[in-house]
């Protein structure tokens, strides 16, 4: 089977999960949060097949949805963004999309809350110019943050995190970890029941 399959048939699994937990959380729900997000990271660098790959830094915007429970928010978010990768002496832009499943926990039910998050998705590499198989694909990551929680008011809010996403691009010595911060602005759907 290849990598691409079983990348597939793993995001449909994680994603599948992720929907019975989103349903499940809905119970417990106090509210729908959408947001946009930005992120600026550090890149790394690795070497595979020979060679030296490095991944330069990044900034990425995007969206994402939440549920709020309280202490707990489960949300995903969707960030598009270009880096600089450099295979031994050959540079290229390339396109990155990170897909995200979070699950914050905010330690203080008060206006101001620091918060850890930690997630699962998958991080994306497409060049636009030059067709290099270890450099267009898509891996798994995991990740992990601190940070703070403000609420502007009753309905807007804001997060600021510095998190670091780890993956493995195929047939690489070790993962990449990408580190920096990440700011989110949203705005909160109360639920009445």
């Amino acid at each position: 089977m290849s990598t691409s399959c079983r990348f597939r048939g793993l995001t449909v699994v994680c994603l599948s999960l992720f929907s019975c937990l989103l349903v499940n959380a809905t119970c417990f729900a106090q509210g729908l949060e959408l947001f946009l997000i930005g992120q600026q990271m550090k890149g790394d660098q690795t070497t595979g097949l020979g060679q030296q790959l490095d991944i330069g830094e990044h900034s990425a915007g995007g969206f994402g949805m939440g549920i709020d429970m309280g202490k707990f928010n489960l949300n995903m978010d969707l960030l598009f963004g270009s880096t600089n990768i450099k295979v031994d002496i050959t540079e290229m832009d390339s396109k990155l999309f990170f897909f995200d499943a979070n699950l914050d926990y905010a330690f203080l039910n008060r206006a101001i809350t620091p918060l850890v998050t930690v997630g699962i998705g998958s991080v994306n590499f497409s060049d636009s110019f030059v067709k290099i198989e270890n450099v267009n694909e898509t891996d798994f990551s995991s990740n992990i943050g601190v940070g703070l929680r403000a609420a502007i008011s009753d309905r807007l809010f804001f997060k600021g995190l510095y998190r670091t996403v780890w993956t493995k691009i195929k047939e690489t010595d070790k993962s990449i970890g990408f580190s920096g911060i990440s700011l989110s602005l949203g705005y909160r759907f109360v639920f009445k029941y």
